[in-house]
């Protein structure tokens, strides 16, 4: 019972509130035409990497740190990544591509960010900016391959990935945090401003996004990439980091936000590759669905 009473109480308190925002952007996609395109666009070009930037220029993080969240991350997405090809057997190319991008990427931005600052204050959103900014790049590289089956050479995803200014934002911040480098006061002004209203549209667009999911038959096979991406991952994370003796807050910010539900963006990537488009969608929105209840037990179990 207790228990119960502690699980309630993690969701109305860290979930809730990122969920209430999310169907805020469902209820208005539905009320009113949302160009969530643009908004997507404003988010990435501006308002995420101003985040990021702000997380890395005010962080008090050592370099073990940063090198820890970097190994643990990369090696999270490289075996879900695996385990979500490997489960997909017997499915086609196009499905196999698309429902391992589904396995490995979360949704560490939208959702991630949001909720490891209610979880675990101003210095989790931090590590969980710099968790956002390696996937980021992880994603418009490698997943492009993956989306499109090799069809992509190395060469161009690696070209899409430099396109990713949150990629910059966030050299730029950990090198002005580093050197000790203090930035205009009107700049930073209008990057902090920025970075306040990341994660509120974020959490919105979510919600609009999830409005356009449409269900079809035949989606069974999304299951073992849900179980990869809800319950693979975050065990995974928790034993690389009981291996390179990761504790505290690292420790709680990468097995979180391994947790994630599968990531929008992965939608984006099928699509634009014919990797099975309205599996990933349903992959997205049965991921989301259930890790309200995945999630509140990932962050009871962590404490």
């Amino acid at each position: 019972m207790e228990s119960l009473s502690a699980l309630l109480a993690i969701f109305s308190s860290t979930l809730l509130p990122v969920l209430l925002l999310a169907l805020a952007g469902y209820l208005l996609a539905a009320w009113v035409p949302l160009d969530t395109r643009t908004l997507g666009r404003i988010l990435f070009y501006l308002a995420t990497p101003a985040l990021v930037f702000r997380s890395l220029y005010t962080m008090q993080v050592d370099l073990l740190a940063l090198q820890h969240m970097a190994v643990v991350t990369v090696a999270v997405l490289a075996i879900a990544a695996f385990l979500g090809w490997s489960m997909t057997r017997g499915a086609s190319r196009p499905q196999r591509s698309g429902l391992t991008l589904a396995s490995a990427v979360g949704n560490s931005g939208n959702m991630g960010i949001p909720i490891c600052l209610f979880a675990f204050g101003e210095a989790g959103a931090t590590l969980a900016a710099i968790y956002y900014a390696i996937t980021s790049f992880l994603t418009n590289t490698a997943g492009v391959v993956v989306a499109s089956a090799g069809r992509s050479s190395w060469m161009e995803a690696v070209k899409r990935g430099l396109g990713a200014p949150v990629l910059y934002a966030a050299v730029l911040g950990l090198y002005l945090n580093r050197a000790g480098v203090t930035a205009p006061q009107p700049l930073y002004r209008a990057i902090d401003l920025l970075a306040g209203a990341a994660i509120p549209m974020m959490l919105v667009l979510l919600g609009a996004q999830l409005r356009r999911t449409r269900l079809h038959r035949g989606q069974l096979v999304i299951w073992p990439s849900l179980a990869v991406r809800l319950v693979a991952s975050p065990v995974v994370a928790l034993a690389l980091c009981w291996l390179l003796g990761i504790d505290g807050l690292e420790r709680q910010v990468l097995v979180l936000q391994s947790a994630m539900p599968t990531a929008v963006i992965t939608t984006v990537l099928a699509t634009e590759f014919n990797a099975a488009p309205a599996l990933v969608a349903a992959s997205v929105l049965f991921s989301t669905l259930a890790s309200v209840v995945t999630l509140s037990v990932v962050i009871f179990a962590l404490g």
